[in-house]
């Protein structure tokens, strides 16, 4: 094949061009990578709510920082058909105490009910009566390690006496839910701990209420129900509006679309120029041989099929190297951030079109030459 012999002819030439689109793939999936693992982290807790409707403040933009609306709220809402439980839930940020070092670092507290949480907390079960219990709370077992070795110390002893907030309290267990840019570690505990926690917070004051209706019924027609109880004292949302406002918040209070969107457009344009000037270079060497065949009567179609085919090539031999590589800097990202990075298969299709037509406008700046190329003036 024509391309091919092409490509191959000066190896080294063909090594270049395709560490420039490895670099191009890997910088795209590895910035692509981040942005959405930080927002997908980042709207975990939300996500992790499997309450069908949620009450909030009409002030809160984002749960982590959220307004409280009067918990009287949840009474009224039982009365309504179709509603089988409500359920409140208190956030606030603490300071966590190592009991090591002795150094203060702050962490996300939850109140919640342990024995109805509404919300995914894989292995909260076990521990919901003893959550019960004065002073007990639940380590996010990925919580980064500024707050020691807990869980080393917590498989040996099965507890562990900490200071949050300059209160002493007993971690009982831990469970992995995950840790978010707003939050480097989350305890759990009972509201009734959470309260005797913060002293300063009014007991009727919720950040978040819970709504779990009754099997089969219409979420929308309970909600439009539910309005007038609340007034203007509260918003009735469904959980995907609540992820929706999270997303919301933090792209506007957070770069992370236009940073991590910046790195995937240099990766991008890397490898454009890298190709181009490869693909320039090829057709300028080989200028007399397209000549050549255009006088032996070969369209400038054919020609341009050629230049497009070496494209194309390049794009497959550096789109998968920089695939595994880009694995590999999830993982190497996984434990240093201690965040989870994982490559989804919409972003490998996307990132592997990008490539496609980032060699394809290479090729197409690179054939001009070509278009113009007159056997009698390069003879």
């Amino acid at each position: 094949m024509l391309a091919w012999a092409q490509l191959t002819h000066q190896r080294v030439k063909l090594v270049v061009a395709t560490a420039g689109v490895v670099v191009a793939v890997m910088l795209m999936l590895v910035q692509l990578g981040i942005r959405e693992g930080a927002m997908d982290n980042s709207v975990a807790i939300a996500r992790r709510i499997t309450a069908d409707l949620v009450l909030v403040s009409p002030r809160t933009k984002t749960i982590f920082a959220s307004a409280t609306f009067p918990r009287v709220l949840l009474y009224r809402l039982g009365a309504i058909a179709g509603v089988q439980s409500t359920g409140e839930m208190y956030m606030a940020q603490g300071r966590f105490r190592n009991p090591w070092d002795k150094l203060e670092f702050p962490v996300s507290i939850y109140g919640i009910d342990p024995r109805e949480p509404m919300m995914d907390l894989p292995g909260m079960d076990p521990y919901a009566a003893e959550l019960q219990l004065q002073d007990r709370i639940l380590f996010d077992g990925l919580s980064r390690k500024n707050y020691g070795p807990v869980l080393g110390f917590l498989q040996r002893e099965g507890q562990l006496d900490v200071e949050i907030n300059l209160r002493k309290m007993r971690i009982i267990g831990a469970i992995n839910v995950g840790i978010s840019i707003n939050t480097d570690g989350n305890l759990y505990m009972a509201p009734a701990n959470f309260l005797r926690l913060f002293p300063e917070r009014q007991p009727g004051s919720v950040d978040v209420g819970l709504i779990r209706l009754k099997p089969g019924a219409d979420a929308e027609r309970v909600r439009q129900a539910l309005k007038p109880l609340v007034n203007n004292e509260a918003r009735v949302l469904t959980k995907d509006e609540l992820v929706q406002m999270e997303i919301a918040f933090i792209r506007e209070n957070a770069p992370i679309d236009f940073i991590f969107g910046m790195g995937a457009a240099v990766g991008f344009f890397v490898g454009f120029v890298v190709v181009y000037q490869i693909l320039y270079t090829e057709v300028t060497n080989h200028l007399p041989q397209y000549a050549t065949l255009k006088a032996m009567g070969f369209s400038d179609r054919y020609l341009l099929r050629v230049v497009f085919s070496q494209a194309m090539m390049l794009s497959l031999l550096g789109y998968f190297p920089g695939f595994f590589m880009a694995i590999g800097l999830y993982r190497v990202a996984t434990r240093a951030i201690q965040m989870q990075f994982y490559m989804t298969t919409e972003r490998a299709l996307l990132v592997f079109v990008l490539t496609v037509v980032m060699c394809c406008m290479s090729a197409a700046m690179a054939i001009r030459r070509l278009r113009t190329a007159d056997p009698a003036e390069v003879f």
